[in-house]
């Protein structure tokens, strides 16, 4: 087996705490929290913890019933199975009754960019042609930026420059407003004696449900669609995974990561399937995260590279975290300090994870493996191959592209069937773009990125979405982005310029160019 270099992770109790919840596969996300809900109806499901204001719990009965109605307020409203609601929501409570409900009225949630700018907002929703948008406070600012009379115009919408929306439902507002629906308006469309979604029954596991948006090598996001199946299967793994840890007790997962990644449904995902608690803090800054850990007594959270590095390196040694019986780091390769000094903590374990948006998050794991470059194994139903330029599955312990096919993997990039082409083989293998190793013993080592990709923190940063801006600039003749290691988010952002002939440029001026067109997280830090 180890000649051909093909990993193939069974089910085995080491994995999976309850390897019964097996069963539940072949049953979308909305079954999945339906079967929890009816089962714990009276279960602490959500502790929100938002900026301002107090804490607020809802009971599985009580999401439940949001899930519900929002869901059937979509389809009184005359949203019709299949479309597309985006939404641009942070870090709120009122995310996860969304996508829930959007989900189970059989519709595609589009998982859009919060960091974005007007321009990447418009090319996000026209390139998958959302129908609808669920919008908060933050969410909405951008959008008067598109459209400044989106409050005060008659519904439906559908204007320049976003002329597939019919509706936005504002979940700040109390009271409609022009194109703006309130989230109340949509609660109240459902009957008094609700009834089940039936909408459930008629869909189909291979329906596309989710629509995530990544950095692409052209520079625009790439639109990744995944199904009922891949999002479902993953859920349920997941949950079997962190349940393996409960030691029979019910777990409490903190969501400490961003929206957009497909990491949010394996952070949920115990309560979704298990019936376990999900903790949500609407602030992400460390001290935030390490009181709510402690308060709450959190038994596991996921970690990408910058919360586990402040964590480590700004937070003395008396914080005890020895609650967290599993806290998974990803995004990015970990410096071994960093993982030495989160030990401190009194975290049980530290779990290796790896993973990209298109063969879904979380495909290796390893416990308390001390090597921060090597990723683990590949976890249930997931086969992984080491392959040449030419497809061909090299020997081991001989560098080549990590590739990985299992229930979890995306269907394809949205109206790019080339692209997909590129990336997804026919037998349902996708070549992940990242160099890499197998050991003897079926670990993995990643080496790092084929191409230039720049991994900043846990983002994916390609040098084009960078350069763009500066093309056809007065001064500038060439211009290249490159990665700069950097202790705390693995690497920072360098601009490189060659200088027309005869010509002199202030760095302030590129800065006011970058911070007219970017998001903060992406200008460079350093210019040469």
């Amino acid at each position: 087996m180890a000649a051909h270099l093909l990993a193939t992770s069974k089910l085995t109790q080491s994995y999976c705490h309850t390897p019964s919840q097996r069963r539940l596969s072949g049953k979308t996300i909305g079954q999945l929290f339906d079967l929890t809900s009816n089962a714990y109806p009276k279960r602490e499901a959500i502790t929100y913890f938002p900026k301002d204001g107090d804490v607020k719990r809802l009971s599985f009965e009580e999401l439940r019933l949001q899930v519900d109605r929002f869901g059937e307020g979509l389809m009184k409203l005359g949203v019709q199975k299949g479309e597309k609601l985006g939404i641009l929501v942070g870090r709120r409570y009122e995310y996860i009754v969304a996508y829930l409900g959007i989900m189970k009225a059989g519709l595609i949630a589009v998982r859009l960019l919060t960091f974005s700018k007007a321009d990447q907002l418009i090319y996000q929703i026209n390139k998958v042609g959302c129908d609808m948008l669920v919008i908060d406070s933050d969410g909405l600012a951008k959008i008067r930026e598109l459209l400044p009379e989106v409050e005060s115009v008659s519904k439906p919408y559908c204007r320049e420059p976003l002329p597939s929306v019919r509706f936005f439902i504002n979940i700040d507002s109390a009271e409609t407003r022009g194109a703006c629906l309130s989230l109340n308006s949509i609660l109240s469309m459902s009957s008094d004696h609700l009834k089940e979604i039936r909408v459930e029954n008629e869909l189909q596991l291979d329906n596309p449900c989710v629509i995530f948006f990544s950095s692409g090598s052209t520079g625009h996001p790439k639109a990744i669609v995944h199904s009922n199946r891949s999002i479902s299967e993953c859920v349920v793994t997941m949950s079997d995974y962190k349940t393996s840890y409960n030691d029979d007790e019910r777990g409490c997962h903190l969501g400490s990561v961003t929206w957009y990644s497909i990491v949010l449904e394996c952070t949920f995902a115990p309560m979704i399937v298990a019936g376990d608690r999900f903790v949500l803090t609407e602030s992400q800054d460390v001290d935030t995260i390490l009181s709510v850990i402690s308060l709450e007594r959190c038994t596991s959270v996921a970690l990408f590279p910058l919360l586990a590095f402040e964590i480590a390196y700004t937070k003395g040694e008396g914080i005890d975290l020895s609650s967290l019986k599993e806290a998974g780091v990803g995004g990015n390769t970990f410096p071994s300090d960093t993982l030495t000094k989160l030990r401190k903590f009194n975290i049980q374990n530290i779990t290796i994870c790896y993973g990209a948006t298109e063969p879904n998050v979380a495909t290796f794991h390893l416990k308390g493996e001390e090597k921060t470059w090597i990723v683990g194994r590949p976890i249930p139903h997931c086969e992984v191959k080491i392959v040449d330029d030419n497809f061909y599955t090299v020997p081991v312990n001989t560098e080549g592209e990590v590739c990985i096919r299992s229930p979890y993997v995306f269907q394809c990039y949205f109206g790019e069937e080339e692209q997909t082409k590129a990336v997804k083989t026919e037998s349902g293998w996708v070549k992940t773009g990242d160099a890499g190793i197998m050991l003897d013993d079926g670990r993995i080592r990643v080496l790092g990125r084929k191409d230039d990709c720049i991994i900043k923190d846990a983002k994916n940063i390609y040098p084009s979405e960078i350069e763009r801006y500066l093309f056809g600039h007065s001064k500038v003749k060439l211009c290249q982005a490159v990665a700069i290691p950097d202790q705390k988010v693995v690497n920072e952002i360098g601009l490189c310029l060659v200088l027309k002939p005869e010509t002199e440029c202030a760095e302030k001026e590129i800065l006011d160019v970058m911070e007219t067109h970017l998001d903060e997280f992406l200008i460079p830090k350093y210019i040469f």
